[in-house]
């Protein structure tokens, strides 16, 4: 990393955290939802797919702060990124993505 890259590298956490938001929000409405139109908990996939986002977001804080400590050299390789980073990111995202479009996905076929 550059020494750019470094210093503004902490500013993706916030990014990461209103992804997070946002899930949370979709999740709480398509309960709702459920809880009304007597629908299936599918909502429940929200929860798996915000904790794969969490062990992506704490992965990135830490890769942050090792690149700034410059310490543990495993932790800025490739493969600890992507299977720690990437890849529950990845899951995550596509779950909930998933997830949304079982309980709002009405809205699109609407139109």
């Amino acid at each position: 990393m550059t020494a750019t890259e470094v210093l503004t590298s902490h500013l993706g956490t916030g990014i990461l955290i209103g992804i997070l938001y946002i899930s949370w929000l979709l999740r709480v409405l398509s309960r709702r939802m459920s809880e009304v139109t007597k629908m299936r908990a599918y909502y429940r996939g929200f929860d798996i797919g915000s904790a794969l986002l969490i062990i992506a977001t704490l992965s990135y804080i830490f890769q942050c702060n090792a690149a700034l400590a410059q310490k543990p050299v495993g932790v800025l390789n490739v493969e600890f990124a992507l299977l720690a980073f990437y890849l529950p990111l990845v899951l995550g995202v596509s779950i909930n993505l998933v997830s949304a479009i079982v309980y709002w996905g009405w809205l699109f076929r609407q139109s």
